[in-house]
């Protein structure tokens, strides 16, 4: 983290801002990803 943040570029608030962007652009990546990953392993049946 810390590397990270020493190599962005720019003052101290423009980093925090860039890794909140950051972080943000993860978690939308990581929730397509889940959201690929269970239509790839739904089987089609259902529940019960």
């Amino acid at each position: 983290m810390r590397r990270l943040f020493g190599v962005l570029p720019g003052p101290a608030p423009v980093r925090v801002l860039l890794m909140i962007i950051l972080f943000a652009v993860g978690l939308v990546a990581l929730g397509f990803l889940f959201d690929a990953a269970g239509d790839l392993l739904d089987n089609g049946g259902t529940i019960g």
